[in-house]
């Protein structure tokens, strides 16, 4: 009977000796993913509906500056004289036609009123709405008109 109960004890032990023995090998072979600390910060830009709120404001407030030039001006960019300019104000295709300067200036004055007070409603820099207002304005003239191009007047 001796001899039963150690080989019982045995077979017990080496059982629960094989089980921790795999125990620790599954628990060995575990993958474990590390990750290295960053050097610089991450950051996260949570500005985008409040740029795109924005843009979508001005825009309307473009719109309405950039359609409330006169007939004058629409014969004048139809005949090529004035251009759209990038920088959101007309310009002078031929510089040489005093009335047409005279155009542009008092055109140039009201727009610059505008996109200041575009600016200060918004908060936003007036360099900011001029950009906006020339991608604006080149993208809305007309077939034929002239627009200005890297390399100087173009027609569109």
């Amino acid at each position: 009977m001796r001899r039963l109960c150690r080989a019982g004890t045995i077979r017990i032990g080496i059982g629960v000796l094989a089980w921790v023995t795999l125990l620790l090998a599954v628990d060995a072979c575990t993958p474990r993913g590390e990750v290295p600390a960053q050097e610089k910060p991450i950051t996260i830009n949570l500005n985008v509906k409040s740029d795109h709120e924005i843009r979508l404001k001005l825009d309307k407030g473009l719109d309405q500056v950039l359609s409330s030039d006169n007939g004058r001006l629409d014969r004048a960019k139809a005949k090529g004289l004035i251009g759209e300019k990038t920088n959101g104000y007309l310009g002078a295709v031929n510089p040489s036609n005093a009335e047409v300067q005279a155009l542009i200036k008092g055109a140039n004055q009201k727009r610059r009123q505008a996109y200041e007070d575009i600016a200060k409603r918004n908060r936003i820099s007036i360099q900011s709405v001029e950009q906006l207002a020339g991608e604006k304005a080149i993208q809305n003239a007309k077939p034929g008109n002239f627009i200005e191009g890297p390399g100087g007047w173009m027609k569109k």
